[in-house]
């Protein structure tokens, strides 16, 4: 019996990462490695030393058969064991392809590169295609792909823009029309390669799929593309049912949004039908909260090592009409240094003559921002956030009307 086999249960993260430590210690992937449980990953000594994030490997895991446990570690870590980047363009032109991901994918590495200055950087190279999604582009062999950064770009000497268009090239020669029908008019792309998502930036095989009216795409995790007409409602609401159970359950979220193809671009999207414009509003309100939770915990991380002292608020949700409404809601305590992220009601807390707390002004977004006119501070990241550093005047507080949620 093998090691994987024994796990009749899904371990613990800890007991996961011990499978990951000996794994690399056998196969010498690198050295003196630590397992860092705060963040659920294993950091190799050295500025450059490899970090293996094992929350995706670890959902994996927990969801494969046990009999299939050892692959998924696997492949896993056949990503660290492959070969460097080629040395020239010529070489890597016809393993590149292109990837869509999240925008919080670099917000994540940037917080990173702070939170440990001593590392070395990873510097990525990227291009945006919509609010909360960017285009990238890997070197894929037949184990396994990495990210391609900047560095080498400039050492092959071309811009994103070439190395993209021959990304491009290469996803056409690999993507042949190939939809699976899940029921009330949802296609969902079956080619289970690591690329259905890319399938996104083919306008024309949207098209060739989508039965009448105009197509109408999500990509909510990187192995998923789902595809509905624009003249079937009902199949808009089964795509975004599905977007957010996969989100849910599969993890590696790259978009929020419902695309659509615009004078032979694709572009985000909001849906013709009043119910579906909810429901899409709804699945972004759910998705957004969740991203900046992830983000809370990270800014948490970066500040405790730096001893910045500042109050990185939650993004909340409250549930309305039995769950057909989902309203963001952040909180503005008084005088305290916050990050707030931009929801769409914040609770300003209340004090009476006496300097006591009485409770909380709720105000919608927009009014909220323009109290008093310069008290929020943007800041670059994503999702975005605001630096507050003091609360509003009373007199400019009490003549903006509360919102009702």
């Amino acid at each position: 019996m093998g090691l994987f086999d024994f796990f009749r249960r899904p371990p613990t993260r800890a007991a996961f990462a011990q499978i990951i430590l000996r794994q690399i210690a056998q196969h010498q992937l690198a050295p003196d490695c630590r397992y860092d449980s705060e963040q659920f990953r294993i950091v190799a000594a050295g500025v450059d030393g490899i970090i293996f994030n094992l929350d995706n490997a670890y959902r994996d895991y927990c969801a494969a058969p046990r009999q299939q446990r050892a692959a998924v570690v696997q492949q896993y870590l056949s990503i660290y064991s492959s070969p460097g980047m080629p040395s020239s363009f010529a070489e890597a032109r016809a393993s590149l392809m292109p990837v869509l991901r999240s925008r919080q994918q670099g917000d994540h590495l940037r917080l990173l590169a702070q939170a440990e200055p001593q590392r070395a950087a990873f510097v990525t190279a990227s291009q945006d295609f919509s609010e909360d999604m960017v285009i990238m582009l890997a070197y894929d062999t037949q184990t396994n792909m990495a990210t391609i950064g900047q560095a080498s770009l400039t050492k092959w000497g071309v811009t994103f823009e070439q190395a993209l268009a021959a990304a491009m090239d290469n996803l056409r020669d690999r993507t042949a029309q190939r939809f699976v029908a899940l029921g009330n008019g949802l296609l969902m792309g079956d080619w289970n390669d690591a690329y259905d998502s890319s399938r996104l930036l083919l306008p024309d095989l949207l098209y060739r799929a989508c039965q009448g009216g105009e197509p109408l795409v999500m990509v909510p995790t990187r192995g998923r593309l789902l595809l509905a007409s624009s003249n079937n409602a009902a199949a808009q609401l089964s795509m975004l049912a599905l977007a957010e159970q996969l989100a849910r359950d599969e993890g590696r979220h790259v978009s929020s949004a419902m695309y659509g193809v615009r004078q032979g671009k694709v572009v985000a999207c909001q849906p013709a039908d009043a119910g579906v414009a909810a429901a899409l509003r709804r699945h972004r309100t759910i998705i957004g909260a969740d991203l900046y939770n992830q983000q809370k915990l990270e800014w948490e991380r970066l500040n405790a090592s730096t001893g910045e002292d500042v109050f990185v608020a939650t993004c909340l949700l409250i549930e309305r009409q039995s769950g057909e409404r989902v309203v963001s809601v952040s909180s503005w305590a008084r005088d305290v240094h916050t990050l707030l992220p931009r929801t769409d009601v914040v609770a300003i807390e209340l004090y009476d003559e006496h300097g006591e707390r009485s409770g909380n002004k709720m105000l919608a977004w927009d009014d909220a921002q323009a109290i008093d006119g310069g008290l929020m501070e943007q800041i670059d990241c994503y999702p975005v956030r605001y630096r507050v550093r003091a609360s509003p005047d009373p007199q400019s507080l009490a003549a903006v009307p509360a919102c009702e949620i």
